[in-house]
């Protein structure tokens, strides 16, 4: 009976000596809600999980100076015209459940455009010059996302993301003091609801990663004054849009993040009553993105700048993006 009893504990104990190391492994992989909340591009899922929410802001800038046209050259707006365009983006994120998100995006909005331009007048033999100054401040167009895994990354070490993208004209579709066809206010919205499907990917081979992604956003039909010297309103639509784009990106570490994006648009002939205009016309550009994604905490810092390599009928300027978010 001795024998038996210390036969019994010699195997409790060999028994603990054995699961005890992996009971301990298991906890260690266990994180709190507040360390969940503090993961980084590189470590979260695509999509945050139930319960959190994610406040940020983006600002968007870009000089209006040279566009790509219609022959794909790059050249200088005509006349002397310079401008720029601005945003101040709102961004609310929450985790509906672990896979399926919510976000809301409004805009503030700041355009300014001027041109000079020079006319000899024949008649009196003189010089005439015209100059057009607008401006456009005021909450633009708001935007809801809904976003949803199809493949979990933690399952199939590749992640599948759909998303339903709606755009709703909260901002002002017509310009607004008019005091001549060069001398009004420019409108910040685009007075029209549109639709999209986007379908994003990602896989993460640290210290790599990769993403694609393709969208599609078809335009509803909606009604503005096209043109200041004739106010009234008239029915039109945009071409419907196609993007696409793909990415290879460098961690340095779980906190900052080079990427790398190659990116695609195609817009389509737009219509003015129902008739295609060459005020509309098709448009597309492909231009390549760096960024820096650096993570501090809660907080999560990036900039990334637009480069147009290439487009017909779009701005050839860059376009500058400031990000900052945080979660709550």
């Amino acid at each position: 009976m001795i024998n038996i009893s210390i036969m019994k504990k010699s195997v409790i104990i060999y028994l603990l000596i054995i699961f005890a190391p992996a009971v301990y492994s298991q906890s260690e992989k266990q994180l709190v809600p507040s360390d969940l909340k503090q993961q980084t591009v590189v470590t979260e899922t695509v999509t945050l999980r139930k319960g959190f929410l994610r406040v940020g802001t983006l600002l968007n800038y870009r000089v209006v100076d040279k566009y790509f046209t219609d022959t794909g050259k790059k050249e200088y707006y005509v006349t002397s015209t310079w401008g720029s365009k601005s945003a101040y983006n709102l961004t609310l994120q929450y985790g509906l459940s672990d896979r399926f998100q919510i976000d809301l995006i409004t805009e503030y909005m700041n355009m300014r455009q001027e041109s000079q331009s020079t006319e000899i007048v024949a008649a009196t033999n003189s010089t005439k010059i015209t100059v057009a100054r607008q401006k456009g401040l005021g909450i633009g167009d708001s935007h809801v996302s809904l976003k949803y895994q199809l493949l979990p990354e933690a399952k199939y070490k590749l992640s599948l993301t759909g998303a339903l993208n709606v755009t709703v004209p909260t901002g002002e579709k017509n310009p607004k003091n008019i005091l001549s066809a060069n001398q009004y206010d420019l409108p910040v919205g685009d007075g029209t609801y549109s639709i999209g499907l986007n379908l994003s990917a990602r896989s993460i081979a640290y210290p790599y990663s990769f993403t694609c992604y393709l969208g599609y956003t078809k335009n509803f039909t909606g009604t503005k004054i096209i043109n200041a010297a004739d106010p009234i309103e008239k029915k039109f639509r945009f071409g419907n849009i196609f993007e696409g784009g793909l990415g290879a990106n460098l961690h340095l570490n779980e906190w900052i993040v080079m990427a790398n994006e190659i990116n695609f648009y195609h817009e389509g002939q737009g219509k003015i009553d129902n008739i295609i205009s060459d005020k509309m016309p098709v448009s597309w550009a492909a231009s390549y993105e760096p960024s820096l994604i650096f993570q501090v905490k809660r907080f999560r810092l990036g900039e990334s700048v637009k480069i147009p390599v290439k487009g017909k009928n779009v701005p050839a300027d860059p376009l500058y993006v400031v990000m900052i978010q945080y979660v709550f």
